[in-house]
């Protein structure tokens, strides 16, 4: 399906070039290659066996080991950590680039790991590191800051067919660790230059030795499909600019910085619901998606899993996993819609495992399915996979570029408690970005269904809706779904390209809270059992609207 996404926003990517200078890391490190400057070779294709449904894949690999990794911090600790005093100066300007950019090794440590940062742009640059929270509204806290870090211009790396793959391999300009002083949670590193430079890099620190009820999971794999840096990303290449996309990236590597749309992911749909989870002072765990990958059955030991805005690319194993935790009395909340869309594979590369992701978009592309279809990295919804991420999510990816409205439809849902809304009230641009619907009649839909708001919406001549939703499972598992990609960023009053409207996103941020709040008690239905609710029809919807302005339009 050839889908736009937020690339069509335009922001300048600025690379300044820089004459050669001191390129020694501030800290100690081996000495690394010379950047590599031809095309990627292929990487060995990986496959992805699937399990049972319902069972928990085996761990790749065990918890941090590190003593300090080990160790159990205290109940309320979330609370107690947001009573530091915080700063707004982690904000950094929402472009698609910087000057001075940079990665690291991993995106996700834990302590007594090594973080290894690798820059390029105009130098002397410093680092700081700051805990994302709620810290009175600030949003962060400062926790590291580094002495000036040499940086220089880097050489692009060049890529080629079939794989598209842009890979760098610079030397390192500065590794640090990770100790007792960065309490678990989700970080921003931000680099800066005396020239004003501003560059945000995600690095999620795990606690491996915790049980927190509520664990988040960072959208890394959605950041890196949308990645353009070296102008290749799995959307669109340089040269063919037609709908065919030929020269889109096969696979992607997460060996460059973030740029393009890839770069806003973190600041549009994960940190916000980072700083409204933790404004509860409930405890919270954090990891990527490549992590669940790695260990899924870490899922377990908490008692809800909490996706952002806009979570699209799921390994098998992810979508194994949820399943299997689900299945087991684990709660689920997608604060955010399209999610678990695509297909994606974890590649190796020289730098280490897991370091690139195969999405080939057409089961004739990809390597590995021509002898094994469901290995085939296409929609989940499609053949030959044909498990529609309804079966999880409870609904489906309706579409894109739609500003809606949502309508009550039950007002008596636990979800509204204390909002004071009422059946047939409209909660102004509540709907933003992308949407999903409820599909309650297809093959795997969760029985039980209840769609407790819908957002009509016209697609040039078409009636269509977005639809928010909740359902339990037979484990007690409760499922909550918001339907729109931008409910964080309305948690955080401010979205792009719509306007957030005061009385919904109070009316967001006390059904947020009342959500985790219930998701971290247990299996949800033991309080909250889903009462059956069906959607009514897109057609319905819209006729029933009671203003012009109540009803979503797209051209």
């Amino acid at each position: 399906m050839a889908r736009t996404r937020l690339a069509t926003v335009l922001f300048a990517v600025l690379l300044c070039a820089l004459p050669a200078c001191d390129d020694v890391p501030s800290r100690a490190a081996a000495p690394a290659p010379a950047a590599r400057t031809g095309p990627v070779p292929s990487s060995p294709e990986t496959a992805d066996r699937p399990v049972s449904r319902g069972v928990m894949p085996e761990d790749r690999g065990g918890p941090a080991t590190a003593p300090c990794a080990r160790k159990r911090l205290p109940a309320g600790w979330v609370a107690d950590e947001n009573r530091r005093p915080g700063t707004g100066d982690w904000r950094v300007p929402e472009r698609w680039g910087a000057d001075l950019m940079g990665f690291v090794d991993s995106d996700s440590v834990a302590c007594g790991d090594t973080v290894r940062l690798r820059l390029t742009g105009p130098g002397p640059g410093t680092v700081s590191a700051y805990r994302m929270g709620w810290y009175g509204g600030t949003g962060g806290r400062l926790v590291w800051s580094s002495g000036p870090v040499p940086s220089m211009e880097r050489p692009k790396p060049k890529a080629a067919a079939p794989t598209y793959t842009v890979e760098t391999n610079w030397p390192v300009s500065l590794e640090f660790p990770v100790t007792e002083e960065w309490p678990p949670g989700y970080y921003l590193l931000v680099v800066r230059n005396p020239a004003g430079s501003a560059y945000g890099i995600q690095l999620t620190v795990r606690d491996d030795a915790g049980s927190a009820p509520l664990l988040f999971q960072a959208a890394n794999l959605t950041a890196q499909a949308y990645n353009t840096f070296g102008a290749y990303g799995l959307y669109s290449g340089p040269k063919d600019t037609s709908g065919a996309r030929s020269d889109r990236a096969r696979v992607a590597s997460f060996e460059r910085p973030y740029t393009g749309s890839g770069y806003l992911v973190p600041f549009w749909y994960d940190i916000p619901m980072v700083q409204a989870m933790e404004r509860t002072g409930l405890d919270v765990g954090y990891v990527t998606d490549v992590d669940v990958d790695r260990r899924p059955s870490q899922l377990l030991r908490h008692k809800a899993l909490v996706v952002g805005g806009h979570d699209e690319y799921w390994t098998r194993r992810m979508y194994d996993a949820a399943e299997a935790a689900r299945d087991r009395g684990v709660n689920i909340a997608f604060f955010g819609a399209n999610t678990v869309y695509w297909h994606a594979r974890l590649e190796p590369s020289a730098a280490g495992p897991d370091r690139r992701m195969a999405v080939y978009r057409k089961l004739d592309e990809d390597p590995l399915a021509k002898d094994d279809p469901q290995q085939a990295t296409v929609t989940w919804r499609e053949s030959p996979l044909d498990r529609g991420e309804h079966r999880l999510v409870g609904a489906t990816w309706g579409g894109l570029g739609v500003v809606g409205s949502f309508r009550v439809l039950d007002a008596a849902s636990w979800i509204f408690a204390g909002t004071g809304l009422r059946d047939g009230q409209v909660l102004a641009n509540s709907l933003g970005g992308e949407y999903d619907v409820a599909v309650p009649d297809a093959a795997d839909s969760p029985p039980g269904l209840a769609v407790i708001a819908a957002a009509p919406l016209r697609v040039g001549p078409q009636a269509a809706m977005g639809t928010m939703s909740y359902y339990t499972a037979a484990s007690g598992a409760g499922v909550f779904s918001g339907g729109t990609t931008y409910w964080p960023c309305q948690l955080r009053g401010q979205c792009h390209e719509m306007p957030v409207d005061p009385t919904s996103r109070a009316a967001l941020e006390r059904m947020t809270e009342t959500v985790l709040r219930a998701f971290a008690e247990g299996p949800a239905a033991v309080k909250h059992p889903a009462k059956p609710l069906p959607p009514p029809t897109p057609d319905n919807l819209l006729a029933t609207a009671a203003r012009p302005e109540d009803v979503g339009v797209r051209p």
